[in-house]
C-alpha cells in the first residue's frame, strides 16, 4: 500500500513515524515545502520513505502531487487548505484522512461515495479521540441527559516557567486563532451563546480535577450543540458543553490581550511589515514558549456523560492522559494527533472501515479496535462508572 502524507511538520512527522512501522504500508511519500529531518535512529524502515516538494497554495501543484497513485492521503497541512485538499482527493478518487474540523466538507459526501472513497476528517486529538469516545459513551445509554467534553494540551506542571503557563505543541497562531471563536452551551435546558470576548472571563470558567495532573481550568470551546446533534442526543440532553483545558492563570492573560486588541488580525502600518498585533505577538512569544529538550507536555481528554441506562441513572467518565515521549522527542500532542490519523488510514486500507463518502469518528470508527491500537502506542484510556 502507498500513502501520501501532505504536511511534514510536527504532527505530520508523527504520522510518518507510525506508518513506517506498519507492515501494511510499503511506500510513503512525504510532501511539504521543506524536507523533514528524519533521524534514522528514531524512524525505522526509511527505505520506504521519499519526499516531494509542494506549494500548498498552488492548487495545480497540489493536484499533480496528489495524483501519484497513492491508496490513501493523510492531510496534515494547515486547516485553511483542508477544503482544497479534500476536493482534490475526491476528484482523484483517493481515500483521505485529516485531523481538522470537517463541517465544511459534508457537501462532498455524495461525490465521494460515487467515487467509492472514504473521507474521514476530525481524526486527531480534539477533534478525534474525543469524538470516538463520545460516540461510544452515548451508545451505552438509553437516554443522555448531560454530556461534557474536555480537551487540552499543556506543559506538565514541572515545565511551567512563564506567566502564561503554556508552551507550544502546535502552531501558536492556531492557538490564538482558537481564542477568537464564539461558543454555545446548554445548561438545564437553556441554550446560552458566549461571545469570544467573554469566554475568558472568570465567571465563565470552571475547574476540573484531572487524576495525576491537578486542578485545571475549563474554558468554553465552540458550539457544543452541533456535536450534540451529531451524537444524536439533541432531543434528550439538558446540559452540554465542550471545553478547552488550561492551567489556572492562562485565561486572565488571554482576556487582557483580547480587551486591548492584541489578538486582532488587522494589519497595522506602524508594525514591521504591516503585521497584525496577533502576528507580532506570535513572533515575539513563540521562541519563549518552546518546550525544553527534557520538558514534557501532557494531553488530556475527559468525556463526562450522565443519563439513563437500563432504567437507572448512571454516569460514565472517560479520561485519556498522555505525556511526551522523551526517547523519540514526540510531544503528547504529536502522538495524540498523528497516531490516530495513521490508525484511521490503516483501518480504511484494511477494510475495517468500509463505508464510503463523508465519515465521522463518532459513527464509523470501531471503538474497541481503535482504542486497542492507541494502547499499542502507549496512549491509554480509563473509564469510571458511577
Amino acid at each position: 500500500m502507498k500513502v501520501l502524507v501532505l504536511g511534514c511538520g510536527m504532527q505530520g512527522r508523527a504520522v510518518i513515524f507510525d506508518l513506517l512501522k506498519s507492515d501494511l504500508i510499503k511506500e510513503i511519500v512525504g510532501a511539504d515545502m521543506v524536507e523533514p529531518p528524519l533521524d534514522p535512529s528514531i524512524y525505522s524502515h526509511l527505505d520506504k520513505f521519499s519526499f516531494v516538494k509542494i506549494d500548498g497554495n498552488d492548487r495545480a501543484d497540489l493536484s499533480e502531487k496528489m495524483n501519484c497513485g497513492a491508496d490513501i492521503i493523510l492531510d496534515m497541512l494547515p486547516r485553511e487548505l483542508t477544503r482544497t485538499v479534500t476536493e482534490l482527493a475526491v476528484e482523484h478518487g483517493v481515500h483521505l484522512v485529516n485531523a481538522n474540523y470537517g463541517r465544511e466538507l459534508e457537501d462532498l459526501h455524495e461525490k465521494a461515495a460515487e467515487k467509492g472513497i472514504s473521507i474521514m476528517p476530525e481524526m486527531g486529538f480534539d477533534p478525534g479521540i474525543d469524538l470516538v469516545i463520545a460516540g461510544e459513551a452515548v451508545r451505552q445509554f438509553d437516554e443522555v441527559h448531560e454530556l461534557h467534553s474536555y480537551g487540552g494540551g499543556l506543559p506538565e506542571a514541572a515545565a511551567i516557567n512563564n506567566p502564561l503557563k503554556y508552551k507550544i505543541t502546535w502552531t501558536f497562531a492556531g492557538v490564538l486563532d482558537s481564542t477568537n471563536q464564539d461558543a454555545r452551551m446548554m445548561k438545564d435546558g437553556e441554550v446560552t451563546d458566549i461571545s469570544a470576548q467573554d469566554i475568558y472571563k472568570e465567571e465563565n470558567i470552571h475547574t476540573v480535577d484531572i487524576p495525576g495532573v491537578g486542578t485545571i481550568d475549563a474554558i468554553y470551546n465552540r458550539d457544543a450543540l452541533v456535536f450534540a446533534k451529531k451524537l444524536g442526543i439533541e432531543n434528550t440532553v439538558k446540559s452540554t458543553g465542550r471545553y478547552t483545558l488550561r492551567w489556572p492563570g492562562y485565561a486572565p492573560i488571554i482576556h487582557t490581550w483580547m480587551k486591548f486588541g492584541m489578538l486582532s488580525k488587522e494589519p497595522l502600518d506602524w508594525l514591521p511589515e504591516n503585521m497584525s498585533p496577533q502576528d507580532y505577538l506570535c513572533k515575539l512569544l513563540e521562541p519563549q514558549l518552546q518546550l525544553g529538550e527534557q520538558e514534557r507536555d501532557v494531553c488530556i481528554l475527559r468525556v463526562d456523560v450522565k443519563g439513563i441506562r437500563n432504567g437507572k441513572p448512571e454516569r460514565h467518565l472517560y479520561h485519556v492522559i498522555d505525556y511526551r515521549d522523551l526517547e523519540t522527542g514526540f510531544t503528547a500532542m504529536n502522538r495524540t494527533v498523528g497516531f490516530p490519523a495513521s490508525i484511521a488510514a490503516q483501518m480504511i486500507l484494511k477494510g475495517e472501515i468500509s463505508e464510503k463518502g463523508f465519515l465521522s469518528p463518532i459513527h464509523h470508527m470501531p471503538f474497541d479496535s481503535f482504542m486497542e491500537e492507541l494502547g499499542k502506542r502507549g496512549i491509554m484510556f480509563t473509564k469510571t462508572l458511577y
